[in-house]
């Protein structure tokens, strides 16, 4: 054997060393380094969208072809809880997997544009943040960071979020729209992250929210990005259909999406026998303390007032005897008087609805009945557990127990009204909504 081909030999041993050295390298770094992809949001430039105030979750696993749906939430619960119904039903026009945000409690923002409602949810939980980890400790040394720890923030002490899954049942909904909770966190670019959405296949509606969808918006329908996101859902108006098939999933999911914490149905259920059962009663419900129903208090407590006694004499339920105005619960279903249940946000209901109390027997609220709610204990969310919720769900159980009786009778533009109105169909064997 020649010496050249000894040598030749030898360089192709030394070759295949190094480049099987090479390859060793690249797979164990290949295990060892976590590769990120990041990217700015798409948002004018001025608005800041992206505070991180915690670190991305670690990706679900998504199919390449699935597409989403998200909004923003904003306003009190009856107005989110509108909000998320429509979110439903266009994941169900558009066939997307429905991204839904948490439900905000205590502190929320009103009705505003996609920019600003994005600002505000971040500064939020970024305030709330802050004060926990620096304005409770005693250190003089502790900078205030924008004098975050002022007494004006501390109303952000209490704002806390929970899963809309906490108080509803997504159960029969979920076989036809996929669902996915958005988390406790408002970082635009942990959205893109955590779902797997490039930089450039996000539609962001960001109109007002005055616009209104129909479902034969091909725009919508047929839209190709990964992602559409729009700002406000709110508004029992805001989705126009004119198929069928959607017609009766709206339906569908007024019928299903209902209350089922059981903490909440336990509490209603014993006040709701107390006051003679389901069915039983008269529920009302009147509304003065927020500025437009303070503003008609007058009104709709005559046009209370007026539905009732049509209702009381052509039922021939009304009795003039002045003795029964004396009575208390037992003496009324004893008697077998009508029982009339007024759930309210009045702190001074005998005073305020004085017209009612003077004229009618029998007139109970939940201040009545507060004892039953002593037991009640306390319910806290994932997001901050040292938040207690009973002031939250109280209100609910108001609605709840109003809505049981026999008949119900609420006040125009009320979202409370319309929910309670919805139970009552419900609890009565009829469709929630026509």
């Amino acid at each position: 054997m020649s010496l050249e081909k000894i040598n030749s030999r030898e360089r192709s041993k030394f070759l295949f060393k190094i480049i099987f050295f090479i390859i060793i390298i690249v797979i164990i770094l290949s295990f060892t380094t976590e590769i990120k992809f990041t990217s700015p949001p798409i948002i004018n430039n001025d608005i800041k969208t992206t505070m991180n105030t915690s670190e991305p979750s670690i990706k679900p696993i998504f199919s390449f072809e699935e597409k989403f749906l998200t909004y923003l939430p904003h306003n009190d619960f009856h107005d989110q809880h509108g909000a998320l119904i429509n979110a439903i039903m266009l994941s169900y026009i558009t066939n997307r997997t429905l991204i839904i945000p948490p439900l905000l409690i205590n502190y929320f923002p009103r009705s505003s544009t996609f920019n600003s409602l994005y600002n505000n949810l971040n500064k939020f939980i970024k305030i709330k943040k802050y004060r926990e980890e620096h304005c409770y400790i005693d250190d003089e040394n502790e900078e205030n960071y924008l004098d975050y720890c002022d007494n004006k923030y501390s109303q952000l002490d209490d704002f806390t979020m929970i899963n809309w899954e906490q108080l509803f049942d997504f159960n029969e909904l979920k076989k036809h729209v996929k669902m996915i909770n958005r988390g406790f966190d408002f970082s635009f670019d942990n959205l893109k992250y955590n779902f797997n959405i490039e930089e450039n296949d996000t539609y962001l509606f960001t109109e007002d929210i005055s616009y209104e969808l129909k479902d034969n918006d091909n725009s919508i329908r047929k839209n190709d990005k990964k992602l559409l996101h729009f700002s406000s859902l709110l508004g029992p108006n805001k989705i126009i259909l004119e198929n069928q098939n959607n017609i009766k999933f709206r339906q569908l999911i007024h019928n299903k999406l209902v209350i089922n914490n059981p903490k909440i149905l336990n509490v209603s259920e014993k006040i709701i026998e107390k006051l003679g059962g389901k069915g039983n009663y008269i529920g009302l419900h009147i509304e003065i303390r927020h500025k437009i129903f303070k503003i008609n208090a007058n009104y709709n407590i005559d046009l209370i007032y007026r539905n009732l006694m049509k209702y009381l004499l052509n039922s021939d339920l009304l009795r003039n005897s002045k003795n029964l105005f004396n009575y208390n619960l037992k003496e009324c279903l004893k008697n077998n008087i009508q029982i009339i249940y007024i759930a309210t946000d009045s702190f001074d209901p005998r005073s305020k609805f004085s017209k009612l109390y003077e004229n009618i027997p029998c007139i109970f609220t939940l201040f009545d009945l507060s004892k039953d709610l002593e037991n009640f204990g306390k319910i806290s969310s994932e997001y901050d557990e040292d938040v207690d919720l009973t002031n939250f769900y109280v209100p609910i159980i108001d609605l709840l127990i109003t809505a049981h009786g026999k008949t119900f009778i609420g006040i125009p533009k009320s979202a409370f009204s319309r929910l309670a109105n919805e139970v009552n169909n419900l609890s009565n064997g009829k469709n929630a909504i026509s």
